[in-house]
C-alpha cells in the first residue's frame, strides 16, 4: 500500500525552534513546581498552599502537552508535530492561563515576604504594625529566602507565558500555510473487465437483443442445422410414396368418357 505524503512539513529551522521552546517550557515548569513545593512545605508559610492550588494544574497540563508535542516532533516522519490547528487552540489557552497566573504569583513575589510568614517576630500586636527592631535573625533569613523564591517563580512563569505565546504564533503561521496549499484530489482508476470473446458460429453480437420472429419461422441470425432439411419430422405413420400415372393412355380416356 502506497502511503500519501504529508500535506505540510515544517522546515528544519522551524521544527528545531519548536522543539527548543518545548524543552525550555518543560524545564521552566519543573523549576516552578520545585520552587512552589518548597514554599508550600514550610509550616510557617500556610498561605502559599493557595498558590499551589492554582499553580499545580497549570504545571501538570503544560508539562504533559509539551512532552506530547516533543515526542511527535522526534518520532513522526518529517519531524512533524501535532496538527497546527490543535497547537493554535491549546497554546492559546496556555499562554492566556499563564498570563493570569503571572498576576497571581506577582502578589507573592513582589510583596514583602513578611506578610506571608506566620508568627512573624517583627509584628507589633499592640500597634498593629511591623517593627524591624524586633525581627529575629531566623525570620529575617526566612523573609529573604521567601522573597527570592517568589521573584524567581514570577520570572519563570513570565518566560513560560512568552514561550507558549511564541508557539501559538508559529501554530497560526503553519495553519495559514496549510490552508493556502492546493488541495490534492485522488481519482480512482476505472477497472476494466476482460475483452469480449466471439464464439465461433455465432452471428449475434454481444449485447444486442435477439431479433423477434414469427411463429414457425427460425430465429434470424441463428444458423440452422443441416439435419432439419435432410430428415423429415417424426410422425406416427410411415411416409407413403406419391401415386404415379398409369402407363395405358386408354385408361385415362375411359375415365373421362
Amino acid at each position: 500500500m502506497q502511503t500519501q505524503p504529508p500535506k505540510y512539513v515544517s522546515p528544519p529551522g522551524t521544527w528545531k525552534t519548536k522543539l527548543g521552546l518545548r524543552a525550555s517550557s518543560i524545564v521552566f515548569v519543573i523549576i516552578l513546581a520545585g520552587l512552589g513545593g518548597s514554599l508550600a512545605a514550610n509550616p510557617r508559610l500556610s498561605s502559599t498552599a493557595w498558590m499551589m492550588v492554582a499553580l499545580a494544574p497549570a504545571v501538570i497540563v503544560t508539562f504533559i502537552w509539551d512532552i506530547a508535542e516533543a515526542i511527535c516532533i522526534l518520532k513522526r516522519s518529517g519531524n512533524r508535530g501535532i496538527h497546527p490547528g490543535a497547537i493554535v487552540g491549546v497554546d492559546l489557552l496556555a499562554w492566556l492561563g499563564w498570563a493570569i497566573l503571572d498576576l497571581f504569583l506577582a502578589s507573592y513575589g513582589l510583596l514583602r515576604a513578611r506578610y506571608l510568614i506566620d508568627d512573624y517576630s517583627g509584628y507589633d500586636s499592640y500597634r498593629y504594625r511591623y517593627d524591624p527592631s524586633k525581627v529575629t535573625a531566623e525570620d529575617a533569613a526566612l523573609e529573604k529566602d521567601v522573597q527570592a523564591r517568589g521573584r524567581a517563580m514570577v520570572a519563570f512563569a513570565i518566560m513560560t507565558t512568552l514561550i507558549h505565546f511564541a508557539l501559538f504564533v508559529i501554530g497560526c503561521y503553519e495553519t495559514n500555510i496549510r490552508n493556502r496549499m492546493p488541495r490534492t484530489v485522488y481519482v480512482m482508476q476505472p477497472i476494466y473487465g476482460p475483452a469480449p470473446v466471439q464464439i465461433p458460429g455465432a452471428y449475434q453480437q454481444l449485447g444486442s437483443l435477439p431479433a423477434q420472429s414469427m411463429p414457425g419461422q427460425p430465429m434470424q441470425g441463428q444458423p440452422l442445422p443441416n439435419q432439419m432439411f435432410m430428415q423429415p419430422p417424426p410422425g406416427p405413420f410411415p411416409v407413403q410414396p406419391a401415386p404415379t400415372l398409369a402407363a395405358n393412355p386408354k385408361a385415362g380416356a375411359e375415365r373421362f368418357a
